[in-house]
């Protein structure tokens, strides 16, 4: 008979590499793709609430009160329902809840298999657009190739942080090799905000990961060393910085450069003080704080940008936990990718579609899983 731990862990991978390989293009507009991994995650929920039969509402509690007061908004004329927000903030709070119920009987090693199998769907998500849209094509010179890149890039970013907190201790060679193939996909793909957070990741890992002093002075050095290359050689200029960076547009029309996300700013700093309390129920603005408070002011976005910070705050808290350190390194570092890259798109680390559930599963089972082992070690004395 299958355990549940094995059952929930089979489960979990078949909705996780779902997820992913609905980024293929050929898949994205499938609703067959969407209904899998929907239903998956729905019978999940039904299995697991049928299990467990009790909810930890703390963690829950800013969703829950951003969803009252949207309800309440109802009455002051306001339309947070269909605010482009609503839906993947309490989709996340619903794989959250999953993760809860799931790490009550999950550990590390079911988690290296989740881990496992999202890379190796990600994997195949990035070996077929290269096959299908990249290879032999001009990509530097070229406009951006691939529609959803910021999506896919947040999935390959992904990856490569499973890759280094879990796997790349065991299999040095194989892991660096997955790692620069992800991050170059990403470059190729020119998905900027991809690109600076995981400059950022990488500069995370090496003053706060790394634990020998004189692997923070190797990677440091070969980050600078990197850096001043790019910046020194014409050709690498060109690339990184001209083709990829600023894809080709003119560095002086801070419109172009940067999509016209400046326009955005200057409209949340014309428009804000008008709807500074109750917001105006539901604004498209390329960066998730603007958005958030321009859409549900500080009544409504004060719950959201909590929510969206949760898994900072818990994987800072018990860090310093040994017991705990693997989930907590991970949460952090996923929780800093998908944060940084809301500064520059509307729903991180929310949204859209399937490009953030992982860092929600991964601290709901984390707090699932603390709340067991807790248990355990009480009844233990």
């Amino acid at each position: 008979m299958v355990s549940k731990k094995n059952f929930y862990t089979g489960l979990i991978v078949i909705a996780c590499v779902f997820c992913n390989l609905s980024q293929m293009p050929n898949l994205m507009e499938s609703g067959i793709i969407s209904l899998a991994y929907s239903g998956t995650w729905i019978f999940i929920a039904v299995m697991l609430l049928i299990d467990r039969r009790t909810l930890k509402w703390q963690y829950l509690l800013l969703p829950i009160v951003f969803d009252v007061i949207c309800l309440g908004g109802r009455f002051l004329g306001k339309s947070y329902f269909s605010s482009d927000l609503f839906r993947p903030i309490n989709l996340c709070a619903f794989i959250l809840l999953i993760g809860i119920w799931a790490g009550t009987y999950l550990d590390y090693t079911n988690l290296k298999k989740i881990s496992f199998a999202f890379i190796t769907s990600a994997l195949a998500v990035a070996i077929y657009l290269y096959f299908n849209i990249f290879r032999g094509v001009d990509w530097g010179g070229s406009g951006y190739l691939y529609g959803s890149k910021n999506s896919a890039g947040q999935i390959f970013l992904v990856a490569i942080i499973l890759i280094a907190t879990q796997f790349l201790q065991y299999n040095k060679v194989l892991s660096a090799f997955a790692m620069i193939f992800f991050a170059a996909f990403i470059i190729m793909m020119k998905s900027r905000a991809s690109i600076l957070t995981l400059l950022i990741v990488i500069i995370y890992f090496i003053l706060f990961i790394l634990k020998k002093k004189i692997h923070k002075v190797i990677g440091i050095v070969i980050l600078v060393a990197t850096l001043i290359i790019i910046f020194t050689n014409a050709e690498l200029y060109n690339l990184y910085i001209k083709e990829i960076i600023l894809n080709n547009k003119d560095i002086n029309d801070l419109t172009a450069v940067t999509s016209n996300r400046d326009l955005h700013v200057e409209y949340f700093k014309a428009n804000f003080g008008m709807y500074w309390f109750s917001g105006t129920g539901g604004t498209y603005l390329e960066s998730m704080p603007l958005a958030v408070l321009m859409s549900y002011g500080i009544l409504g976005g004060i719950p959201v940008l909590l929510f969206s910070l949760q898994p900072l705050y818990i994987g800072f808290k018990y860090i310093r936990d040994k017991r705990y350190r693997l989930f907590c390194v991970l949460i952090i570092a996923l929780s800093i990718t998908m944060w940084i890259n809301g500064i520059f798109e509307e729903q991180s680390p929310f949204g859209p579609g399937v490009k953030c559930y992982f860092l929600w599963l991964v601290l709901g089972l984390f707090i699932g899983y603390r709340d067991s082992t807790n248990k355990l070690l009480y009844y233990e004395r």
